[in-house]
């Protein structure tokens, strides 16, 4: 397309570009002046670790600590800033404040970005309250901090809640056991054990000892397994390191043949070039309907891409999760055994006192049981110290801090920017609209368009205009232009023809049949011709109105015999041009223009002119344009621009061609300025130039000798 048909789209549906440039621009406006100010609360945390990690790590970063394991540190710690379990405590800490937001809406209004290359991550809280923001960023950062550290501390936790489970039993079970020991020195007498006795309780009391830490430590190392399994479990043991994803051209060829289906039945509902339209239950419409209805089956069960290669590799991180889970369990196990051996040891010291003498056998066994109630509630007391102190280090250690509390600034939502978008995107958009209803658009606009669907040659393409009818305005120079080309091409088509009348038909009504025929008969008279214009519609005539002459006596007086030619014929302000009216409307029309009295009628009246033009129905819903057309001989099809071809027009054009009537070509109606590159051409070099008119009553069309 060359660029001033582009030019002729645009200016066309120029109002259509600035009205929507313009509703956009108010949209905007409007979307501007009724939002909201928002504000936004930012705080910064920071990642804290020693070198010595404790328990499980809940990052492989801590084994590990390559830039690209930081970022993969920081986007972990992103993703559970932003869980659903740290928006839930958010929301509930911000409803016992007298903040009222759900979940979803705190997560919507949270963004966390990560510092580049650091440890540090930003928590955003944008909300239309300032100082909802304030609080709502702290209350995230809050939050986000005891989860992680709950994370972090769950192995150590779970050891310090088991020791401090067991010593208040510790502590019950030495109390129980002084009281036991008193209670039997005052029953049996006995004060003190001898050597083998006191060996055999130390050795068991030493075991105990030795049990009771193996035990501590089994307790931990099967937390730390626990947690490091559940981390391999949650992680991918493979990853794609790599995929090429390519089109499916199955998929590609059903689309286009989707395409084509489409078109086809389109064109068919719509009608086309030398094509009638059909309605939807159309056998062929239906046909071409169920293939559509196929193909988009075999599309819904076709991939558009698959993955043509794949690359998998072993997840390092899921490989480092793998060993801290042997190595846990190694512990674990270790543990295990040195508890079972512990046992063992006390066991077998415990079948030794129990071959001593009675009195001493339980003297020896209460006072083993005293010593190891108050070894082992000595050991946790140590131990639960120890724990306190492994806890609170490692929170230490591994721990968020907060570096700034939050503060808050608004946020700028860019109005400008928006507006100055608008003024660029919207005339695009509405660019790209005209464009795509000009494609879609299958109505007649251009004279190529009239070519194809009539397949005759356009004599002349009358532009649309307010003053339009030359006997009653004054018609912009164009008009004049416009049946200055119909009435040469009119001479060059019947140069070769005796035949002096033509018919003016059309197929639908409101085409502007009767105006083009008057203002064709009205073009020739002012070029010097004499011109007799026969008003033949004898359903609804208006060539009466259009020359302000009486209707009492016309075409049917003549045709029922009630007048005669000389009667009939009426002068108009025209020189040159002479009106036979209609006459009154019969009551059936074809009866007369099938009459003998009609074919008379067109061989005496062809004699007293140059031109004889008539003026019919609509042709698609009476014969009279065809009875006619068959009489005289010639006919000029007139159709309007603007209009979506309904295949009445292929018909008409069988029915003209049944006659045997001569075609002389097509007046194309109404046409826009912009799809005409001839009125371009004359608006922009000629117009206002001025025509002059030839003088009256010479002939210059035709030479004949006939009289009038």
């Amino acid at each position: 397309m060359e660029f001033w048909r582009y030019y002729r789209v645009i200016r066309r549906r120029r109002w259509l570009i600035l009205l929507g440039t313009l509703a956009a621009l108010i949209a905007v406006v409007f979307w501007n002046s009724s939002s909201e100010p928002l504000y936004t609360g930012r705080t910064t945390v920071m990642e804290s670790k020693s070198i010595r990690q404790i328990g499980v790590p809940l990052y492989q970063s801590q084994l590990i600590s390559s830039p690209t394991d930081l970022q993969l540190q920081i986007s972990n710690l992103g993703n559970l800033a932003t869980s659903n379990r740290v928006m839930q405590n958010a929301a509930m800490t911000l409803a016992d404040l007298g903040l009222k937001y759900e979940p979803r809406e705190v997560l919507a209004a949270t963004s966390v970005t990560p510092v580049k290359d650091t440890n540090t991550l930003a928590i955003e809280v944008t909300l239309p309250s300032q100082e909802a923001a304030k609080v709502a960023a702290d209350v995230v950062a809050a939050e986000f901090k005891k989860v992680y550290a709950e994370l972090n501390n769950a192995s150590v936790s779970q050891s310090r809640e088991f020791i401090e489970a067991q010593i208040e039993a510790t502590h019950a079970a030495m109390i129980r056991a002084q009281d036991a020991l008193k209670k039997y020195k005052e029953e049996s007498g006995v004060i003190l054990i001898d050597q083998q006795s006191a060996a055999a309780i130390s050795r068991i009391s030493r075991a105990e000892e030795t049990f009771s830490n193996t035990q501590i430590a089994h307790q931990t190392a099967a937390a730390r397994a626990a947690q490091a399994l559940k981390e391999v479990e949650s992680l991918k043991e493979w990853e794609n390191s790599g995929k090429t994803v390519s089109q499916n051209p199955i998929w590609q060829q059903l689309t286009v043949q989707l395409i084509d289906l489409e078109t086809r039945k389109a064109s068919m509902l719509n009608g086309g070039p030398g094509q009638s339209r059909r309605g939807p239950n159309h056998p062929e419409v239906l046909a071409v309907q169920a293939q559509i209805d196929n193909v988009k089956k075999e599309l819904l069960n076709t991939k558009e891409e698959y993955i043509a290669s794949s690359v998998e590799s072993k997840n390092p991180i899921y490989q480092n999760a793998t060993n801290a889970y042997v190595s846990a369990r190694v512990e674990d196990i270790a543990t295990a055994a040195q508890q079972q051996a512990a046992k063992n040891v006390s066991n077998e010291a415990r079948l030794e006192m129990a071959q001593l003498p009675a009195k001493e056998a339980k003297m020896a066994e209460l006072t083993l049981d005293l010593k190891t109630a108050a070894d082992t509630y000595a050991l946790m007391k140590v131990k639960l110290d120890e724990a306190k102190i492994l806890e609170q280090q490692n929170q230490n250690d591994v721990a968020l801090k907060t570096i700034d509390s939050a503060f808050v600034r608004p946020v700028d939502q860019k109005h400008g920017l928006k507006i100055i978008l608008a003024l660029m995107l919207a005339p695009l958009m509405g660019v790209g609209v005209a464009f795509l209803l000009h494609y879609t658009d299958n109505t007649v606009k251009t004279v190529n368009d009239a070519e194809k669907l009539l397949d005759l040659p356009v004599l002349t393409a009358v532009p649309g205009a307010k003053a339009h009818s030359l006997p009653r305005h004054n018609c912009p120079e164009i008009m004049d232009v416009a049946y200055q080309m119909l009435t040469s091409n009119l001479w060059i088509a019947t140069q070769e023809s005796e035949n002096n009348s033509i018919v003016m038909v059309s197929a639908e009504p409101d085409a502007g049949r009767s105006v083009t025929a008057s203002n064709l008969a009205v073009s020739l008279a002012r070029e010097g011709a004499r011109v007799i214009l026969v008003d033949s519609d004898l359903r609804k005539p208006t060539q009466h109105l259009i020359f302000g002459v009486e209707n009492r006596v016309g075409l049917t007086n003549i045709l029922s015999g009630g007048a005669t030619l000389e009667d009939a014929l009426a002068p108009t302000r025209v020189q040159g041009l002479l009106l036979v009216p209609s006459g009154p409307v019969p009551d059936n029309p074809v009866k007369l223009l099938r009459s003998p009295e009609m074919k008379d009628f067109t061989q005496q009246i062809s004699e007293l002119a140059d031109f004889v033009i008539y003026d019919t129905p609509a042709g698609i819903a009476f014969p009279d344009p065809v009875l006619v057309a068959t009489l005289v001989g010639n006919a000029v099809v007139v159709h309007s621009a603007g209009r979506v071809p309904r295949g009445s027009e292929a018909e008409l054009r069988a029915r003209l061609d049944g006659g045997g009537i001569n075609l002389l070509g097509v007046v194309l109606n109404k046409v826009r300025r912009e799809d005409s590159s001839s009125y371009f051409h004359y608006h922009r070099s000629y117009e206002g130039v001025g025509m002059p008119r030839l003088a009256g009553g010479s002939k210059t069309i035709r030479d004949s000798s006939k009289g009038a």
